[in-house]
């Protein structure tokens, strides 16, 4: 009889562990879906009909990081937060800013580039980018940012923004100047 009394205490502290981890179906699926747009030069844009530009380039990086495949969803209707927050898509790559932009069931990667706002007409401050990603994923969280950080130590992230937005934005202002 006492067991039954302890059951709700025991679902509930094993109701996390059973919770679908955001790696784990991506792995399953084999494929990381990238809500991104077309008409975003040149994070992305469509060439002669095939999708190209900085933010692809950055998506097929990760993709390979986690050894799936990058499946790309074209989203210009403005609700990508809201396929993420659905589970529409996994990762948005688009001129988001990070988690100040991002709604309470989003989280965000480490920020990937640092361009500067002064090239938007702002300040001078710099403006992060980071992935959005749905809240409640440690395990997806930690491989995304290890992807990052070995996309960043390997060159590729500085490699890509010199190709696709002029210079280096792989590192913070400070970083870049010394």
């Amino acid at each position: 009889m006492r067991l039954l009394y302890c059951l709700p205490a025991l679902f509930a502290l094993l109701s996390p562990l059973a919770q679908a981890e955001l790696l784990d179906d991506v792995w399953e699926r084999g494929s990381l879906r990238i809500a991104i747009e077309d008409n975003n030069p040149p994070y992305s844009y469509r060439e002669d009909g095939k999708l190209i530009g900085f933010g692809v380039e950055l998506g097929r990086a990760l993709a390979t990081e986690l050894n799936v495949d990058a499946d790309f969803v074209v989203d210009d209707d403005g609700k990508m937060l809201d396929g993420l927050q659905s589970g529409r898509y996994d990762i948005a790559l688009d001129q988001l800013a990070g988690p100040e932009q991002g709604q309470a069931s989003l989280e965000f990667s480490e920020p990937y580039v640092f361009p500067l706002a002064e090239a938007e007409g702002d300040s001078g401050a710099e403006q992060p980018m980071a992935i959005p990603f749905q809240k409640g994923n440690p395990a997806f969280r930690d491989s995304l940012n290890r992807a990052l950080v070995k996309l960043r130590s390997e060159g590729k992230l500085g490699e890509l923004s010199k190709q696709w937005l002029g210079k280096d934005l792989s590192q913070p202002a400070v970083t870049r100047s010394r």
